[in-house]
């Protein structure tokens, strides 16, 4: 059964002045004791005599002197919202309907309630330093006006450096867009996604939100987050940080108005504090049972997504957010010694060196691809490249210069294992799989590209490092190395150079598609260094002339051998049919092999004028090989 107080005083405005009747006529049949807030004001002693139950209704600076004065005298509060204070019905569960919002103000039993102040402000519900794009939305926003707001903001967020201070004496220095400052869990679709379930209205704790999209990609990401339907989440997302204590303090290192309740009431610094249960208030029944739910309130700190370290708060300091994010060395420690392990040269990188060379060299001379396979899963070079990059992308130039010696002994090892096989088997022939090694093109490039993807990304994230094998056996760097050293052995430039050049693309697509890939996932330094990147990008342009010739010696080859599949030509005569023909470039000369069905002798003028023929379609020197079969 409901219980109602006996008198209550009602505080109220000239706009709120008709609330009187329905006070006076309800069931409760309170005596209730009108009062203006400037004559309580006025003189609050003698007005609050003998009074134990004040029902408000005004403005926010009217309800936030009144709970100011109840946490110095004790009198219970109700509150009575008008239709126009949407956040404050939306915080305090407060009924919308005015009769329900009045029996709740008259109620007899008030909860404890925490009072919370900002630089000595009274704050109802939330606080706002500098500016947090996208987390402080009306509730009733579409995704169109949110996605148009965003856009227009993306490039004028600035982070400025903020220091945080709590009650435990933790201080943290970061760089900011803002924060939000609210004492209990927000009713809104947003920060109640945020803010952790252990928050009570009497729990003696107050909790920051604090935003740091620190690069463009983050800002999006959130966006989608933010987009993305209403659940509760197990992370904060990467640009938000969570402080909670009894005390918070705040100073960014310019002074920045504060925000209370929607109201510019002070500057920074600001310190926000807590004066557990200092205030009796009617509220709905639903929040008891979400205290009653909530476990006991502690210090909580949040920050692992927020920018620290001198470096990075020097970057960021009041600039255009990046597009890509920078990391602090002191957040990816682990993946960076890794990465600098990797760069270190030992016998077992030596050993297994040597060992996938010759496994590479023999399965190429047997023609086997299972056995070039397993050489490709033996060899260890993936390692430095990919640490190669790394450095690349941070300006590290120890790691640089580490990785790049790693390689140039990784290469030097399998040019002359290899150029040693040829010497115990001189005699073997060119076979297909060698063949398969001596004309790159520009596809080569796109699979070492891919690779050099896969590779950061499977190196960045431990649960999918056991992907390294399957980028190893994809890009193939050993292989052509290995048929590198068969053309040193055999005295060969151009078939070492063609093979070489298949390793250099792959070496080159690797390193930059790595390095971009590293930039992307936020692992690049405050302070970007590109002439690293502009060097490889230079070697890129000289590699890809070779490849786009060799890539359009490719089309010309599979034009030829479709248009010669079959074709019947008469020659002086004589019906002559190719049946098989394949161009291949030996030398700097194109060498035609084609398998031609005949029917009668095929003379020395019959041959001459098979070649003008073939011209008429192909003009240009070639070298033919002529196949003959003769049918009856």
């Amino acid at each position: 059964m409901k219980q109602y107080v006996s008198d209550a005083l009602f505080v109220h405005t000239t706009d709120t002045t008709h609330l009187l009747d329905r006070l006076q006529n309800h069931v409760s049949q309170a005596a209730i004791t009108p009062v203006m807030i400037d004559a309580l004001m006025a003189d609050p002693q003698k007005m609050l005599t003998g009074v134990d139950h004040v029902v408000v209704c005004g403005t926010l600076e009217t309800i936030r002197a009144v709970v100011k004065l109840a946490a110095r005298t004790g009198f219970s509060v109700g509150v009575v919202p008008t239709k126009t204070q949407k956040e404050l019905i939306l915080f305090f569960d407060l009924p919308r309907d005015i009769d329900a919002a009045v029996d709740l103000a008259l109620r007899a039993d008030p909860m404890a309630f925490d009072l919370w102040l900002c630089n000595g402000h009274v704050a109802l519900f939330k606080a706002m330093v500098g500016d947090l794009p996208l987390l402080y939305a009306s509730a009733d926003v579409g995704k169109l006006s949110l996605l148009g707001t965003a856009f227009r903001q993306i490039y004028n967020i600035r982070l400025i450096k903020y220091r945080f201070a709590t009650a435990g004496e933790r201080k943290i220095i970061t760089s900011a867009s803002g924060c939000m400052i609210l004492h209990h869990r927000y009713k809104s679709k947003i920060t109640a996604r945020l803010i952790a379930t252990d928050s009570t209205m009497a729990d003696g704790f107050v909790f920051a939100v604090i935003g740091a999209p620190n690069s463009i990609i983050k800002y999006l990401g959130f966006l989608l987050w933010r987009l993305s339907p209403t659940k509760r989440i197990e992370r904060l997302p990467d640009a938000i940080g969570y402080l909670k204590s009894s005390v918070i303090e705040i100073e960014p290192e310019k002074e920045l108005d504060v925000f209370i309740d929607g109201e510019k009431l002070t500057r920074t610094p600001v310190r926000c504090e807590v004066k557990a249960s200092a205030l009796r208030v009617n509220l709905p029944r639903t929040l008891l049972k979400e205290k009653a739910s909530a476990e006991p309130a502690k210090e909580r700190i949040e920050i692992d997504h927020l920018p620290r370290g001198k470096e990075l708060l020097k970057a960021l300091k009041n600039k255009r957010i990046p597009f890509f994010s920078y990391a602090s060395e002191e957040r990816y420690r682990e993946l960076f010694k890794a990465l600098r392990e990797d760069a270190e040269i030992n016998s077992i990188y030596i050993v297994l060196m040597v060992l996938s060379t010759m496994l590479a060299a023999a399965g190429l001379y047997l023609n086997s691809a299972s056995v070039i396979i397993g050489a490709m899963l033996l060899a260890p070079l993936m390692a430095p490249i990919v640490s190669f990059a790394m450095g690349l992308t941070r300006g590290d130039v120890g790691m640089i210069k580490k990785s790049t010696l790693k390689i140039v002994i990784g290469m030097a090892i399998a040019l002359l294992a290899s150029a040693f096989i040829t010497q115990l088997f001189p005699d073997k022939p060119v076979t297909g799989e060698m063949q398969a090694r001596l004309n790159p093109s520009l596809l080569d490039l796109a699979v070492a590209i891919i690779s050099g993807i896969a590779g950061a990304y499977s190196k960045s994230f431990r649960e999918i490092i056991q992907s390294l094998a399957g980028v190893a056996i994809a890009v193939a760097l050993v292989p052509p190395l290995a048929v590198a050293g068969t053309g040193i052995g055999w005295g060969d430039f151009q078939f070492f150079f063609q093979a070489f050049l298949l390793f250099s693309t792959n070496l080159v697509g690797i390193i930059i598609a790595a390095a971009l890939t590293f930039r992307v996932l936020g692992y690049s330094p405050a302070i970007f260094r590109k002439r690293g990147l502009v060097i490889m990008f230079l070697l890129l342009a000289l590699i890809a002339v070779p490849l786009y010739t060799s890539y359009d010696r490719i089309v010309e080859e599979r034009i030829l051998e479709k248009r010669w599949k079959k074709e019947r030509f008469l020659i002086n005569g004589k019906y002559v049919i190719v049946d098989n023909a394949d161009l291949r470039w030996q030398g700097g000369e194109k060498v035609v092999t084609m398998e031609v069905i005949l029917r009668d002798v095929f003379t020395r003028e019959d041959m001459k004028a098979f070649k003008e023929k073939i011209n008429t379609y192909f003009p240009g020197k070639m070298v033919f090989r002529i196949k003959t079969v003769y049918i009856p």
